[in-house]
């Protein structure tokens, strides 16, 4: 009797780099700054969240929406356990200017087949860690009943 299911390692990656990919997005709707503050061990140092502008209903609904995933997408960063992987995470999906993944790479020193598994290995956590595991996907069993 397994404990845990296999998670489905393709499936899950694909659900995290899709959250990922729209931390910009959110950041833009959110009208955060496009860059986070960073501490020296690669966490996003939380910001005041705070408007006085009056918008309409819709544009606020919005905005409150943008800042909760830009806290939810955070927070799962943040408990990445390893501070390299979570360098890797923010320079290619939190960062104002969008490099390619060879620029990163070499400017923070990897071979490229190591940055790939860094970044898939985050991609798993980051999933386990984004609103209590909702981006996991598990394999199927032949017997499993659920």
């Amino acid at each position: 009797m397994r404990l845990f299911k296999e998670i489905d390692k393709y499936f899950t990656k694909k659900n995290a780099y899709e959250v990922l990919e729209l931390y910009r997005r959110y950041a833009r709707m959110a009208g955060e700054e496009y860059t986070p503050k960073l501490t020296a061990t690669y966490s996003f140092e939380p910001k005041s969240s705070g408007f006085t502008n009056k918008t309409t209903e819709i544009q606020v609904t919005n905005r409150v929406a943008a800042c909760d995933e830009l806290e939810e997408i955070t927070k799962a960063i943040n408990r990445v356990i390893d501070p390299y992987i979570r360098q890797i995470l923010i320079e290619k999906y939190c960062k104002w200017h969008i490099k390619q993944d060879k620029a990163i790479y070499t400017d923070l020193g990897y071979s490229e087949s190591e940055f790939y598994r860094m970044l898939e290995r985050g991609a798993i956590e980051f999933a386990e860690n984004y609103r209590g595991g909702e981006l996991l996907v598990f394999r199927k069993f032949l017997g499993d009943i659920c």
